[in-house]
C-alpha cells in the first residue's frame, strides 16, 4: 500500500512494479512502448542520411517522427501514472498522517483524475472517429494516410488512466477501510491541523477580497482569480501537478457554464449518451494540434534520451573523475571542476535531477573530504547542476519556443552567452572566495599531474564535447533542424554509451556481457519514457488550464494589469520577472512557462525596447514582426535565467532536495540552504546584466549567425 501513496521506493532508483497483478501486467505492456525511443532515433537517422547524403526527402518519414512522438508522449503519461512518477509538490505531504494522505489520494482520483481523463478520452474518441469516417489524411499528398491512428493515442492513453484509477480506488478503500472510519489524531497533527485551518481561512479571505475587487472591473475576472488560487491551494496537498491542473480546468468548465460565460449549453442528445462540452472538445484540439502534432517537440524526448544514455552509461561520471584528478590539487580547483562538469552535463544532458544527483554523488564527498565548507560545497553542486535548464540544448527553451512560436534555434543562440556568463560568474565567485576565505577552500594534495592522467581526461571529455559541437553546431549553422539535431545527438550518445559499456564490461568481467548491456540500454529507454511522460503530463494539464483561463478572460486581465502600470516597458518587464521569481518559490518551471508566458507575450511583443536586430529584421516581413521576434527572444531568455533560480529557492527548490537525497548524513538541509543563497544572488546579478545588456548578450549571436 505504501507504493500507492509514496510512489517510488526509497531504496532504489528504479520504477516500481505494482503489486496488483492486473496493474503489473498493464505496467509491463505500457513499458514496452519505450521501444519507440530507439525506433524514433533510427528513423531520424535514416531521414538525415537520405536528405543530406542522398538528396532524397520523404515527407511521410518526417511525419512519422511526430506520430511516433505522439504515442511516446501519450503512453508515457500512462506509465508515469502507474509508477507514481508524476511531479508533486511534497512540501507538506510528508507531514500528513496515513489517513489524510489516503483521503487526499482518493479525492484527487475522484475529482481530478476521473473527470479530466473521462472528458479527454470521450472527446478524443469522438475526434478520432470523425477522422476515420471522413478519411482524414495528411494535408501533404506525399504524407501519411489514416490520421485517425495518431489521434487515437490521446483517448487510448487516458482510457488506461481511467482503468488504473478505478483499480487504485478499490485498493485504497480496501487497505484503509478501518483507518478512514476512525483514527486518533496525535497532538502534533492537531497543531498542524490548526495551522492548516488558519492558513486556509487566510487564503480564502484574501481570495474573496481580491476577487471582489477584480469583479468590480469585470465579474468574469473574479473567476480567474478563484481559478488560479484554487490551483495554488490544491498544489499544497501534494497531488500530482498534471492532474491538479487538469482537474481545476474541468471544474471551471462547469463553473463557466453555470455562470453562462462560455456561450455553450450543457445538454444531452436524444439518446442521453453524448455530452456536448465545447470547452472540453477544445482541450482535445489544443492538445493534438499544440502538443502531439508539433514536429519541434520531437526534440524533447530525444534530448532526454540523449542525456539519460550519457548519465546511465557512466560517461558523465568518467568525466567528473578525470577532471578531479587535474583540478583537485589547486585552491578552489575541485569547485571549479564541478562547475565545468556542470557545463558539460548541461550542454549534453539538460536534465537537472540527473546532473545534481551525479555531481552530488561524485563531487560532493571529495570536496567535503578535502575540507571544503559544507555550505560552499553544496551550493556549488546545486548551482552547477541547474545550468542545464538554461544552457542549450535546454528542454525549457524547447518548450518556450513552442509556446512563444519562435524558432528553437533562435532561443538556443540567444541563451549561449547568458549561460556562459552565468557559469563564468560562478567560477569568479569560487576563485575569489578561495582567496578571501581560504579556510572555506583548503588546498588539496600537491602531487604533480602525470601525462597519463591528462591524457585520460582528454579521452573522457573529448567525445562528449564533440557530440555537443555537432548537435549545437548543426542547429546554429542551419544545416539541420532541431529535430534532426536531437536525433543525431541520441545516435551519438547511443554509440558512446555502447562503447563505454563494452569497455567497462570487458575490464570488470574479462568478457562482454551483452545481456547486461541490453538491460542498461533498455532501462535508459524506460527512464526516458517515464520522464517524458511526467513532463508531457504537466504540458497537457497546463494546456487545458491555460485554455480555460483565457476563456474566462485571464489573458485580458493580465494585459489590462500590465498596460495600466506606469513604469514604461522596462518597468513592466521588471514587474513580470518579479512575479515569476516569486512564483518560483512555489511552482515548477513547467507550470510557470506554460501558464504565464502566453499571457504576457502580447504585452512584450508590442513594447518598444529599441533594440531590433537588423539580421532579424531582414528575415521578417515587416519592422513590427522583427521587433516582436527580437522582444520575444530577449524576454524568453530573461525568463529562463529567472526560472533557474526556482531550482534553488526554498521551500520548493528541487535541486536542494535532489542533493539532500544523495548527500552524506552530516550534510544538513540548512547547510544547503545557506550554500545556495550566494549563487541565487549571482543568478539575480546575471539576470540584471541580461536585462540591461540584452542586445549584446542575447541578440548578438543571432545577429552574427544570420548576418553572414
Amino acid at each position: 500500500m505504501e507504493e500507492i501513496l509514496d510512489g517510488r521506493s526509497p531504496n532504489d532508483g528504479q520504477h516500481n512494479e505494482p503489486k496488483n497483478h492486473f496493474l503489473r501486467g498493464l505496467y509491463r505492456a505500457v513499458a514496452s512502448v519505450a521501444f519507440l525511443f530507439p525506433l524514433l532515433t533510427v528513423t531520424i537517422l535514416i531521414h538525415v542520411v537520405l536528405r543530406y547524403v542522398c538528396g532524397i526527402n520523404f515527407v511521410w518519414l518526417e511525419e512519422l517522427h511526430w506520430q511516433l512522438y505522439a504515442y511516446l508522449a501519450s503512453f508515457g503519461v500512462v506509465f508515469s501514472f502507474i509508477t507514481n512518477d508524476h511531479v508533486r509538490l511534497d512540501l507538506f505531504r510528508h507531514r500528513f498522517s496515513r489517513k489524510n494522505r489516503s483521503v487526499i489520494e482518493m479525492a484527487g482520483l475522484l475529482f481530478c483524475v476521473i473527470p479530466f481523463s473521462l472528458l479527454l478520452a470521450w472527446h478524443g474518441f469522438l475526434a478520432a472517429g470523425q477522422s476515420f469516417f471522413i478519411g482524414e489524411r495528411s494535408v501533404n499528398e506525399q504524407g501519411l494516410p489514416f490520421t485517425f491512428v495518431v489521434k487515437l493515442a490521446l483517448p487510448l492513453s487516458f482510457s488506461m488512466i481511467l482503468i488504473v484509477t478505478l483499480v487504485r480506488l478499490m485498493e485504497l478503500v480496501e487497505a484503509n477501510r478501518q483507518a478512514l472510519v476512525s483514527s486518533t489524531p496525535t497532538n502534533s497533527w492537531k497543531r498542524w491541523s490548526k495551522l492548516q485551518t488558519g492558513i486556509s481561512v487566510a487564503i480564502v479571505g484574501a481570495t474573496i477580497g481580491l476577487a471582489w475587487w477584480v469583479g468590480n472591473i469585470d465579474p468574469r475576472y473574479a473567476l480567474v482569480v478563484f481559478m488560479f488560487i484554487s490551483f495554488i491551494g490544491l498544489l499544497f496537498t501534494g497531488y500530482p501537478i498534471a492532474f491538479v491542473l487538469g482537474g481545476v480546468a474541468v471544474a471551471f468548465i462547469f463553473v463557466g457554464y453555470a455562470a453562462d460565460y462560455f456561450g455553450y449549453t450543457l445538454t444531452l442528445d436524444h439518446a442521453g449518451t453524448k455530452l456536448y462540452l465545447g470547452s472540453a472538445a477544445g482541450f482535445v484540439n489544443r492538445i493534438y494540434g499544440g502538443l502531439l502534432r508539433k514536429p519541434e517537440l520531437v526534440a524533447l524526448p530525444m534530448f532526454i534520451f540523449m542525456g539519460l544514455l550519457l548519465d546511465r552509461s557512466g560517461i558523465a561520471e568518467r568525466m567528473m573523475t578525470a577532471m578531479q584528478q587535474i583540478f583537485g590539487q589547486i585552491r578552489g580547483g575541485l569547485a571549479i571542476c564541478v562547475v565545468f562538469i556542470g557545463i558539460l552535463l548541461a550542454a549534453s544532458t539538460g536534465i537537472i535531477g540527473a546532473s545534481v544527483v551525479l555531481l552530488g554523488l561524485i563531487g560532493l564527498p571529495v570536496m567535503l573530504h578535502q575540507g571544503y565548507a559544507r555550505s560552499l560545497a553544496t551550493g556549488t553542486v546545486c548551482s552547477a547542476g541547474t545550468l542545464g535548464i538554461l544552457m542549450p540544448p535546454s528542454i525549457m527553451l524547447v518548450i518556450m519556443a513552442d509556446q512563444a512560436s519562435v524558432p528553437v534555434g533562435d532561443l538556443f543562440m540567444g541563451a549561449v552567452l547568458p549561460s556562459a556568463m552565468l557559469a563564468g560568474l560562478y567560477v569568479v565567485y569560487l576563485f575569489c572566495i578561495g582567496h578571501i576565505q581560504p579556510e572555506y577552500v583548503p588546498l588539496g594534495s600537491q602531487r604533480s599531474i602525470s601525462l597519463r592522467v591528462f591524457r585520460e581526461a582528454i579521452v573522457a571529455i573529448l567525445p562528449v564535447l564533440a557530440l555537443i559541437i555537432v548537435v549545437l553546431g548543426s542547429i546554429f549553422a542551419g544545416v539541420a533542424t532541431v529535430t534532426e539535431a536531437s536525433g543525431l545527438g541520441a545516435v551519438g550518445a547511443s554509440i558512446l554509451a555502447i562503447i563505454h559499456w563494452l569497455q567497462t564490461n570487458k575490464r570488470q568481467q574479462g568478457k562482454v556481457d551483452y545481456a547486461a548491456i541490453f538491460r542498461d540500454g533498455w532501462q535508459s529507454c524506460v527512464d526516458a519514457f517515464s520522464l517524458t511522460g511526467s513532463i508531457v503530463g504537466i504540458l497537457i494539464g497546463a494546456t487545458c488550464f491555460a485554455f480555460i483561463l483565457r476563456e474566462l478572460g485571464g489573458d485580458k486581465l493580465i494585459q489590462y494589469g500590465l498596460d495600466s502600470l506606469p513604469f514604461g516597458p522596462y518597468g513592466v518587464v521588471a514587474v513580470i520577472l518579479g512575479v515569476i521569481f516569486f512564483l518560483g518559490f512555489f511552482l515548477d518551471w513547467i507550470e510557470i512557462t506554460i501558464i504565464v508566458l502566453p499571457l504576457v507575450l502580447a504585452t512584450i511583443g508590442k513594447a518598444d525596447f529599441q533594440f531590433v536586430d537588423p539580421a532579424l529584421y531582414e528575415r521578417q516581413e515587416s519592422f513590427l514582426a522583427a521587433r516582436t521576434l527580437a522582444n520575444t527572444i530577449w524576454f524568453c531568455v530573461l525568463m529562463a535565467v529567472c526560472l533557474q533560480t526556482s531550482f534553488l529557492t526554498p521551500p520548493v527548490g528541487f535541486a536542494i532536495f535532489y542533493l539532500k537525497s544523495v548527500a552524506p548524513q552530516e550534510v544538513k538541509l540548512m547547510d544547503i540552504y545557506k550554500g545556495v543563497i550566494p549563487f541565487v544572488l549571482i543568478q539575480l546579478f546575471g539576470l540584471s546584466l541580461v536585462f540591461f545588456f540584452g542586445q549584446y548578450l542575447v541578440l548578438w549571436l543571432p545577429h552574427y549567425i544570420y548576418g553572414k
